[in-house]
């Protein structure tokens, strides 16, 4: 199932290592307004805005005609999905300790 923007949004939020009163905070609106949001509830579009801004997040109406094959182009561009695996810090940073560093 497709998520819901509230679901997004709250997805970029804990991405990004924010709380919702940092997310707040740089959006110039109250954390209520961050919490009823994420949870389903209602905002108003200068809200919404607000928030996706401080989030470095883009909001586009696209024709529902046109969304299958945008959401087909940003699929292909971003790759295969990642694993269920995530990897260590070490892999995913390529870390090496001093004993590789010196041989090679």
């Amino acid at each position: 199932m497709k998520p819901t923007i509230h679901e997004t949004i709250r997805a970029r939020r804990l991405a990004l290592g924010l709380s919702q009163v940092e997310a707040a905070r740089r959006s110039g609106i109250q954390q209520r307004q961050v919490s009823t949001f994420e949870r389903g509830g209602d905002v108003t579009l200068s809200t919404l805005l607000k928030l996706a801004q401080a989030l470095d997040m883009e909001l586009m109406p696209v024709p529902r005609e046109d969304s299958a094959k945008l959401e087909s182009f940003l699929k292909a561009k971003r790759g295969p999905a990642p694993s269920n695996s995530s990897p260590s810090l070490l892999d995913r940073y390529q870390v090496k300790d001093d004993e590789e560093l010196s041989n090679g």
